[in-house]
């Protein structure tokens, strides 16, 4: 019994530091320097590069980031623009 018991706090103390899921890199910065292509490629891990590269797009214009689109388009206007001209909704 006491053995048992004394295997089995091995076998945890053991497996206790084991982590399945390795910890991602941490995210640079976002800024003017960071948010260069040259920069994004760098970060290998893709999970991480998406996040970092979808912040770098939102920032203001002014910070660098993408202008609003000044008359944005729905799907259906970017899918076929002819068909949408002069049609109304038919019954």
């Amino acid at each position: 019994m006491n053995k048992t018991i004394l295997l089995a706090g091995l076998a945890v103390v053991l497996l206790a530091g084991c982590d399945s899921h390795p910890v991602p890199p941490a995210m640079p910065e976002v800024n003017d320097t960071n948010c260069q292509i040259e920069t994004i490629k760098k970060i290998e891990d893709k999970a991480t590069r998406e996040t970092f590269a979808g912040l770098c797009s939102r920032r203001p214009p002014a910070g660098g980031g993408i202008a609003p689109t000044e008359k944005p388009m729905n799907w259906l206007e970017l899918a076929n623009p002819k068909d949408q001209k002069g049609q109304g909704a038919k019954p």
